[in-house]
């Protein structure tokens, strides 16, 4: 695979994607929903500012972030495909495989700029409200950043060789599945299901990628107070408190994450440009 060629192709729609308006909607939405949340947290006094700032902050990064991952990954190919500009580039020199993981690498950077102006925009609402600087927010966003990736990755290795709606349905069933796997073997350990079950969620816990849970989100989920980011899990009656990721699994959905980004640069491979 040649670099330079690499390179070019992450930047070219890199800045294709600079121009599309609802890259440019969800680079300035995060910033907008923050001032909404800072000015809710005003109202309120003491810790109760530090969980209004969290709360609302992990719900936009859970489900405006999705749709965010979603359009990027499920958009990397198809249209451009359809309209023969990908075979362009591939005329030009540089191969599919190539062509494949430059534009989803300029999605991921696309996604990476956007998650951080929206952190960025979630810690001036902190201080504008009286939290000061929010240093569990921060690691929350930087596990968000590799949750919302592997999905964007899910969508385009899909996207590589079907349809753009079906990506993005793909991607968020990753993403479903992923948080079950974790929710699931926090209710065995904590037996809220019997131990006959280990054969299904065992499995599923140690082959299938896994969400990461930031330490903020646990304890927030454990008092109640995380709000749709971690609404409060109940299995048999019992209540469930998922625990912080290890550093094993946030290496694992990392694997995860570059094994799919391979799978679309080679899913480009075998399809018409």
């Amino acid at each position: 695979m040649n670099v330079s060629q690499l390179l070019a192709v992450w930047r070219t729609d890199l800045l294709v994607l600079a121009r599309v308006w609802w890259v440019r909607l969800a680079f300035l939405a995060g910033p907008a929903l923050a001032i909404l949340v800072g000015v809710d947290a005003a109202s309120e006094s003491g810790y109760a500012i530090h969980d209004a700032i969290r709360s609302g902050s992990a719900s936009i990064l859970l489900l405006a972030g999705l749709a965010v991952a979603v359009l990027l990954g499920s958009s990397a190919f198809a249209p451009d495909a359809a309209r023969g500009y990908l075979g362009l580039l591939v005329g030009t020199g540089a191969g599919p495989s190539t062509v494949g993981l430059g534009r989803l690498a300029a999605r991921a950077t696309a996604l990476l700029v956007i998650i951080t102006t929206w952190a960025a925009a979630f810690q001036i609402a902190s201080m504008a409200a009286g939290g000061g600087f929010d240093r569990p927010l921060v690691i929350h966003c930087l596990t968000m950043v590799l949750n919302l990736m592997l999905v964007l990755c899910a969508c385009g290795a899909m996207a590589s060789v079907i349809g753009p709606i079906a990506a993005g349905v793909f991607g968020v069933m990753v993403y479903i599945s992923a948080q079950a796997a974790v929710n699931l073997k926090a209710a065995l350990d904590q037996q809220a299901i019997s131990d006959g079950s280990q054969v299904v969620v065992l499995p599923m816990y140690v082959v299938f990628p896994r969400t990461i849970v930031s330490p903020m989100i646990s304890e927030m989920q454990a008092r109640g107070v995380a709000g749709p980011a971690a609404p409060p899990v109940d299995v048999n009656g019992l209540d469930i408190t998922v625990p912080a990721s290890s550093w094993w699994t946030i290496a694992w959905t990392l694997l995860w994450t570059l094994a799919l980004a391979g799978a679309a640069a080679y899913g480009v491979r075998r399809r018409q440009l």
